[in-house]
């Protein structure tokens, strides 16, 4: 029995040379990447009080005066006893060409170029006489826009 010792330990150490590997299973496959229709998520545009906090620095000595979501046309502020002057900010979910306008359709101010953030009036505030309104107006249905509107007096 004894000789038969050295002669098993061979046995064995030819058995495991002679293996072959483990054959490995492939990696998974990468989960599918899916795009979006919505370039920016609604949930990404800035919230309301980081477009108010604006105001300070936007429309200095004015106070907030509506705070309002829509794309393609929202009433931000009527002068409903005396002239208003008013500033606006926005937020979008994709690049639009904002507007403002007064009731009949004449634009008091505009956006130079299509940005997902803007200021309008954005050398001084516009300004609307009694019984007229601001409305603001953008390009993309699409798109998830806030607006914040500041005026005075």
């Amino acid at each position: 029995m004894r000789e038969l010792g050295p002669f098993i330990l061979l046995l064995c150490a030819c058995g495991a040379a002679v293996r072959e590997p483990a054959v490995s299973s492939p990696p998974p496959p990468a989960p599918p990447v899916v795009a979006s229709a919505d370039p920016v998520p609604p949930d990404t545009v800035p919230s309301f009080d980081a477009l108010a906090a604006r105001g300070p620095s936007l429309a200095p000595g004015m106070h907030e005066a509506a705070r309002k979501e829509g794309a393609t046309s929202v009433d931000l502020v009527k002068a409903d006893t005396r002239d208003a002057c008013v500033r606006v900010a926005y937020a979008a979910s994709a690049p639009v060409t904002a507007k403002l306008v007064d009731h009949t359709g004449a634009v008091l101010a505009t956006s130079e170029a299509p940005s997902t953030e803007g200021t309008l009036g954005p050398k001084g505030p516009v300004c609307i006489r009694k019984g007229d309104v601001v409305r603001a107006l953008t390009d993309a249905s699409g798109a998830h826009v806030r607006w914040v509107a500041w005026a005075a007096p």
